[in-house]
């Protein structure tokens, strides 16, 4: 006899899978204003920055 399959875990929101420490938060949107862009490109841009930085891109998209 089998036994019947565990249950399927609940999906997990945004903010459980990922979260941002309140003061990289406030750097990020800081970071934003400055910059007129959105949280999302403003995180966007900074990591690829970092990921150039570190050799896994080259170069910049063309906009």
């Amino acid at each position: 006899m089998t036994e019947p399959d565990p249950p399927e875990p609940e999906a997990t929101t945004q903010e459980e899978a990922f979260h941002i420490p309140d003061e990289v938060a406030a750097a990020l949107t800081e970071f934003a204003a400055v910059e007129q862009l959105s949280r999302g490109a403003a995180i966007c841009t900074i990591l690829a920055e970092y990921l150039r930085l570190k050799g896994y891109l080259k170069g910049w998209p063309r906009s």
